[in-house]
């Protein structure tokens, strides 16, 4: 924790924030505890398979213990060189009067610093994109957003990517205790090992609990027998032949940065606004979002255009089970208590194909969809060749939408062609009046997203 070692034995579902909080490092606040707010917001740095160091922010207040064993965590307190001097970023909140009454700004602060920290950050042209999961109720934001712009152009240099931990402590955005944190992880670094029980229990692993803990807090501290971790082991993201291989603990990040998947889904970037914000794409699983079962989910909405498979593990081997027949009422799925989600996998489209992905939400961003779709189009000239449409948060579970796909296939790409189809995926659907909207509006906004895929 910051420049100490902590030695613990604690129960592993008690959230990181509880725990920091015990230790009185009170800076780190509890605001929603749902991942909204930013209050929470700490940086965990961690060793890779390649020896590297990476941090990310994420929010403690959904985080279990167990998965910051041997991570560095760093809170506001770890970021003060001294009692009696603001480091840069501080200061420039000050200059611009980007805190009133200080509730939410060290989650602001910590997330800026992760900014300098972590590369993948950068991939916005907007440094205040790195504080896209923070929210202040007294500023406005415009401050925040000047005081972030102040110090990102303070210290660009060259091409404002090689952001070193020699070059962050030596101007003060980090204190000198981080040079020593690579080698001092690598030595605490253990293999992580993992064995499913064969004794009837209910086992999981929990990448970050991003879903879980909101959901199911009490039943994560009180249950007997559940296994809490991140499978670390199970976090690439590969081609085998012309499979593409996701492991169920990559996250969202992962799955944004991977080039990999930049390849196959080159405007995949265009969506990445819309999948929550960086400390919870930092953290949401392929597998959890997916295991979920939320017929809103937005990674199982593109997962199940793409006409994946879903790969189950247990003691006695793994099988297979197509997407589109994986979930089976709200909130169930295809898989026996003695399972666990090891990977999702898909053949990489051919040809001229085009993946898309739609979205309307009661807010543009850091909202779950009222209705969502996703498609694979394959076509030839105007003839479409292939395609595989879904549609969420239009019934009970995640739908494939086969009869208005299997309509479209042959057919050639005109407006009227378009309009048959549409009148198609409404017979497919059976959405209920909830606070997302009423039945007739997820039936319009079906079929607006379903033109707006073409």
């Amino acid at each position: 924790m910051n420049s100490e070692l902590i030695n613990a034995e604690l129960n592993p579902a008690i959230v990181l924030l509880d725990y920091i909080r015990s230790l009185r490092l009170t800076g780190t606040k509890e605001g929603c505890k749902e991942g909204d707010c930013g209050a929470c917001t700490v940086i965990i740095g961690e060793i890779d398979e390649n020896n590297e160091l990476n941090y990310k922010s994420v929010n403690s207040c959904l985080l279990p213990v167990q998965n910051v064993n041997g991570k560095h965590v760093v809170t506001i307190e770890g970021l003060n060189l001294n009692e009696k001097f603001l480091n840069p970023i501080q200061q420039a909140f000050v200059d611009e009067g980007a805190s009133q009454c200080g509730f939410c700004t060290p989650g602001f602060i910590v997330s800026m610093t992760s900014y300098f920290l972590n590369g993948s950050n950068r991939n916005f042209s907007n440094p205040a994109y790195s504080m896209d999961g923070n929210i202040c109720r007294c500023t406005g934001h415009n401050s925040i957003v000047r005081a972030a712009g102040k110090i990102v152009e303070k210290f660009q240099h060259g091409n404002g990517k090689d952001y070193s931990i020699r070059y962050l402590s030596d101007n003060k955005i980090v204190p000198e205790y981080f040079h020593d944190i690579k080698e001092r992880l690598i030595n605490l670094k253990k293999e992580f090992a993992a064995s499913i029980s064969e004794n009837g229990k209910k086992l999981y692993f929990i990448g970050s609990g991003t879903d879980l803990f909101v959901q199911r807090p009490d039943e994560m501290l009180s249950s007997n027998g559940i296994f809490l971790g991140a499978r670390n082991d199970m976090s690439s993201i590969s081609i085998e032949k012309d499979e593409c291989i996701i492991g169920a603990s990559a996250t969202v990040t992962d799955l944004l940065g991977s080039e990999v998947i930049n390849n196959i889904f080159p405007t995949i970037g265009n969506f990445a606004e819309l999948f929550g914000s960086t400390p919870i794409r930092n953290c949401a699983t392929i597998g959890g979002n997916i295991n979920n079962a939320s017929p809103i989910g937005d990674m199982t909405s593109m997962f199940m255009a793409l006409d994946s498979t879903i790969i189950l593990e247990s003691g006695s081997g793994s099988r297979k089970v197509p997407m589109n027949r994986y979930f089976k009422s709200y909130k169930t799925v295809d898989r026996k208590i003695n399972e666990y989600m090891k990977a999702i996998s898909f053949k990489i489209p051919s040809g001229n194909c085009f993946i898309n992905f739609e979205k309307v939400s009661k807010r543009t961003y850091l909202d779950i969809a009222s209705v969502n779709s996703a498609i694979l189009l394959k076509v030839n000239d105007k003839t479409i060749l292939d395609v595989n449409i879904s549609a969420g948060g239009v019934a009970a579970v995640p739908l494939c939408l086969s009869e208005t796909s299997a309509f479209l296939k042959g057919k050639e790409i005109h407006p009227q062609i378009l309009k048959e189809a549409s009148a198609i995926a409404l017979t497919e659907i059976s959405p209920i009046s909830d606070a997302r909207g009423s039945r007739q509006y997820k039936q319009l906004l079906l079929t607006r997203l379903f033109f707006a895929h073409f």
